[in-house]
């Protein structure tokens, strides 16, 4: 049974998405409760649930997780129900988050911030699209399905790492030749100079370019945009609904059955936010080289100055009515956000009122501007007037006034940021044509490219890296998976065993070690080795200065809030702010290596492998490196 919940602030349902067990679990309630009333044949609406429902009996937990929040600045974080369900918590821009389900409850968490992750990314800093746009609802339903599926299968999607696919010389430079001819095709065609060309076999990176002016595609934007171009392909086959408010999506058994059925000339565009340290608006436009090829083509999108004050503006809103409703007002935290606020909102007003839109403004969008400026102005004085005179009972007067500024501000969001129509007919012209010059460049190696995309088994690598190149050199060794956590490029080699039995038996075991790594990791461990029946494992994280000497951590990180991984921000780029203080970014590079050896492998063997294998690795990946210095 799973279920994920989002409730805005008036705690009415934004979206939902359940499976049929939570479903028909419901139901019983209701009927128990006298809430509904059973019908003749219960089995035939176990796949409905009304909203109403939900709210009645959902409500009183809303209501005290929002007071507990709100007054007592102590939050739930999660709850345990006596038939062992788990329920979790979390809050973003005003929005109660909560999930559902019978799995540990930091995996329920790491469901949970990964669900936001790609709200943010999908819609931005207005949660409520997810009510009334259906493409991205079910977008956001269907990635939630990928992600699961894949953090189940793919190795690279659980650690949260981008694998490099392994390829020839001439590949690679006849790949790297397209992406910049396509690069080049829009510069040419189009008004956008700020171009990434990515291409990836399903999740693997095989190539990428981007142009001088571009603001560097992260890796963990490389990761969201591989799940992205699998889901894009169950949300265009869904059913066009009647009614756009219909907010609760029910998982059907098939739901994860997710197939390569797009046509391959045809082009997927679509505006998301990418970004690491701050999230940018880019347009996406996906199409596919063969089957499981994706091409994408990525440009920069709007006025970055409007965008970010926009998207400021609304977030700090959202934090400024959570201070203003606790019992006690913060008043310096409140400053903070009022500040943000002022900026944004007159570097929005200042780029309509000198005629410098990033865009040239419909009536709806220059009367929204004015609306704006006309709330905002007495808005901002009785602001000032608080912080004069620190009379706290001023800002309930203003509260419905911070409501009307948040409703205009996410009509400019709709209008001027993720509205589909700003994605033009000449620039599709020109995203055509790019694609049409990558499909013919690199035509001779489709075949290539099918046998690697369709060469999907769980644990393969699809890569030349075998282990039973390893094994006489290191004898005992059955699996690793190496990562450089500056780039976020991993490396593994595939599993060969005959028996399907104890292919899946290893690949639970490989599971299960990176879940209990991760584990430690987030207490401060960096090197843990441990045994069951079966298998010895290891796990070592490790820093290196530029020359690649091995340095110790200056300062023992705390315990961190946010999960290993890239996906839901840099986890590794904090880690090295907190163990390296005072080393300037980019000084100390960080990497990570997991082993499987056989359960009668010494922990000196261990050991010894592990140094050597952080040298003979580089062999593949061709940058030499020194021998890891575990001690």
């Amino acid at each position: 049974m799973r279920c994920l919940m989002v409730f805005d602030n008036l705690n009415d349902i934004v979206f939902m998405k359940c499976d049929i067990a939570f479903c028909q679990h419901i139901r019983k309630i209701g009927i128990s409760q006298d809430l509904i009333k059973p019908t003749e044949n219960e089995n035939e609406n176990c796949e409905k649930i009304d909203s109403d429902l939900i709210l009645q009996i959902f409500s009183p937990m809303v209501t005290s997780q929002r007071i507990m929040n709100c007054h007592f600045s102590n939050r739930y974080t999660s709850m345990q129900c006596q038939n062992g369900t788990n329920i979790v918590f979390d809050e973003y821009l005003g929005h109660l988050f909560i999930y559902i389900g019978d799995m540990e409850v930091s995996w329920q968490q790491k469901i949970l911030s990964v669900s936001i992750l790609f709200i943010k990314r999908i819609c931005g800093s207005d949660v409520s699209l997810l009510k009334y746009s259906r493409r991205r609802r079910f977008l956001v339903s269907k990635l939630l399905d990928v992600w699961l599926k894949r953090s189940s299968e793919e190795q690279c999607v659980l650690i949260e790492a981008v694998e490099q696919l392994t390829v020839s010389a001439e590949l690679s430079t006849a790949a790297l030749t397209a992406a910049k001819t396509a690069a080049e095709k829009m510069k040419t065609k189009s008004a956008f100079s700020r171009v990434h060309i990515l291409i990836m076999v399903r999740q693997k990176f095989l190539t990428l370019y981007s142009s001088r002016n571009a603001t560097d595609l992260a890796a963990g934007d490389t990761l969201f945009l591989a799940l992205l171009a699998e889901a894009i392909q169950s949300v265009d086959s869904e059913p066009k609904d009647k009614s756009d408010l219909d907010v609760i999506i029910v998982e059907k058994d098939d739901s994860l059955q997710l197939e390569n059925n797009v046509p391959r000339n045809k082009i997927n565009s679509l505006l998301i936010l990418l970004g690491q340290n701050g999230l940018k608006l880019n347009a996406v436009h996906l199409s596919y080289i063969t089957d499981g090829v994706p091409l994408f083509i990525i440009h920069e999108i709007g006025n970055e100055v409007f965008n970010s004050s926009v998207i400021d503006a609304l977030t700090s809103f959202c934090s400024i009515q959570e201070i203003q409703i606790r019992g006690t007002v913060d008043r310096e935290a409140l400053k903070i956000a009022y500040d943000t606020v002022d900026s944004s909102m007159k570097k929005i007003i200042d780029l309509f009122k000198k005629k410098n839109a990033p865009f040239a403004p419909t009536r709806s969008v220059l009367a929204i501007i004015t609306t704006l400026a006309t709330r905002w102005e007495p808005l901002k004085k009785k602001y000032i007037e608080y912080f004069k005179n620190n009379d706290s009972s001023s800002l309930v007067a203003i509260e419905s006034s911070n409501l009307n500024i948040i409703c205009s501000l996410k009509n400019l969001h709709h209008h001027c940021m993720l509205n589909e129509s700003l994605i033009d007919n000449y620039t599709k012209e020109a995203v055509n044509e790019a694609s049409a010059v990558v499909a013919v460049m690199l035509r001779d190696y489709t075949s290539f490219f099918e046998v690697k995309a369709m060469n999907n088994f769980t644990m393969r690598s699809r890569s030349t890296l075998n282990i039973n190149k390893y094994l006489e050199e290191f004898p005992g060794l059955v699996h690793f998976i190496y990562v450089d956590r500056m780039s976020h490029r991993m490396i593994a080699p595939g599993l060969e065993f005959a028996s399907q039995e104890t292919l899946e038996l290893t690949k639970k075991k490989v599971w299960s070690m990176i879940d209990f790594s991760r584990q430690h990791l987030r207490d401060g461990h960096f090197i843990v080795l441990w045994k069951d029946n079966t298998f010895t494992y290891s796990y070592f994280l490790w820093f290196e200065d530029q020359s690649g000497t091995s340095i110790k951590p200056r300062v023992q990180p705390t315990t961190s809030e946010l999960f290993p991984g890239i996906l839901n921000g840099d986890y590794y780029e904090k880690l090295m702010e907190q163990c390296f203080p005072r080393i300037p970014k980019g000084k100390v590079r960080c990497f990570e290596l997991f082993c499987v050896h056989l359960g009668l492998a010494t922990a000196s063997c261990v050991l010894e492998h592990s140094r050597r294998l952080s040298a003979t690795v580089w062999e593949v990946t061709g940058r030499p490196s020194n021998l890891l210095d575990l001690f």
